[in-house]
């Protein structure tokens, strides 16, 4: 059996429908119990979970249980109170790692993010290896992930868990929120989304700043790969970056999104470099979890992405379950 903490979100609904059409007996976990109903119709086992209440760890089964994957996570914004990124990201985790010891469960792989890479500037490819960052207004969500690596690390070492730390890029896919979602269900925009409602309806996608600067984002079938790999990887531990290993502009994804999600007039696709755009690239090293996980992506290429996302988009089987101003909903959603 593997364990899926954290299922009621976009990549947990997704990891759940993976795993049971590959075969694998799942049981998804989460707090959210507005989604239980699509767990229902997926014929996947659901239970009712809080990665931070104790009671909730008595219920879980503890037999034949080959894996738990922790994708739970307290995410990086503005207005989240610091202790609720070290209660669910660090304590969250212990609890799970500590529960795994307990029922001598031998593997856990954890959900990380490439955030705490965000003060890494001029290095064209990004390792394992390269220091964390300690600066900027998610500081304090970065060291509560990387106090859960320390955990993994841990755990490793004077329990002898195989526990894999997966770091994702920005992870591509229908499902996900891309801009910035208040409490309110107010919403901004990402500029994704704000490129494929012009796709749609042919305008120009006017594309600003350098577009030297490029960027790596993984799509979600890719991440649910990686997963399987390290469920699949015996004697295996360790971090490991998962993304495309692949980098875009902006005017580069603009093209693609203008090809992809076009009607009946292609957008034309122009550049201002004098207004402010990206700040700052990243492009990934994935050759460890190549090497040690097996992992090789397979939608790299931006168009080949954008195409599989589009018949995500049309099928909505994973539509997003956050409150949201109709209004203000992207066409996305």
């Amino acid at each position: 059996m593997i364990l899926i903490v954290g299922a009621t979100g976009y990549v947990g609904r997704y990891l759940s429908v993976f795993l049971k059409e590959k075969g694998y007996d799942v049981l998804a976990l989460g707090r959210s119990m507005k989604v239980k109903n699509f767990f229902d119709q997926n014929d996947i086992k659901f239970q009712a979970f809080d990665i931070d209440n104790d009671a909730d760890y008595e219920k879980l089964p503890t037999k034949n249980v080959d894996a738990i994957v922790n994708l739970a996570a307290c995410l990086a914004e503005h207005e989240t109170p610091v202790e609720k990124f070290f209660e669910v990201n660090t304590i969250g985790t212990y609890k799970v790692l500590e529960f795994a010891r307990k029922n001598n469960i031998k593997k856990v792989i954890l959900s990380a993010s490439h955030k705490v890479y965000n003060d890494i500037h001029g290095k064209d490819i990004i390792s394992e290896d390269d220091a964390p960052c300690f600066t900027g207004d998610h500081t304090p969500y970065i060291i509560s992930k990387i106090a859960a690596e320390n955990f993994m690390e841990y755990y490793h070492k004077d329990f002898g868990l195989e526990t894999i730390t997966l770091r994702f890029t920005g992870v591509h896919g229908y499902g996900e929120v891309l801009g910035f979602l208040s409490k309110d269900g107010s919403y901004s925009k990402s500029t994704f989304e704000i490129f494929v409602e012009k796709a749609l309806s042919g305008e120009d996608i006017c594309v600003w700043g350098d577009q030297h600067i490029k960027r790596d984002h993984v799509y979600i079938k890719d991440v649910l790969q990686a997963i399987e790999c390290s469920i699949k990887a015996k004697g295996v531990s360790g971090i490991f970056n998962i993304a495309s290993g692949v980098g875009y502009s902006m005017y580069e994804e603009a093209l693609g999104i203008a090809e992809v999600f076009a009607t009946n007039h292609k957008s034309n696709v122009i550049q201002d470099s004098s207004k402010p755009g990206l700040t700052r690239g990243y492009i990934y090293s994935i050759d460890k979890a190549k090497k040690e996980l097996g992992y090789q992506p397979q939608y790299a290429d931006y168009v080949t992405m954008l195409k599989d996302y589009r018949k995500e988009w049309e099928s909505k089987k994973f539509k997003n379950y956050h409150f949201i101003k109709e209004e203000q909903k992207p066409v996305t959603f």
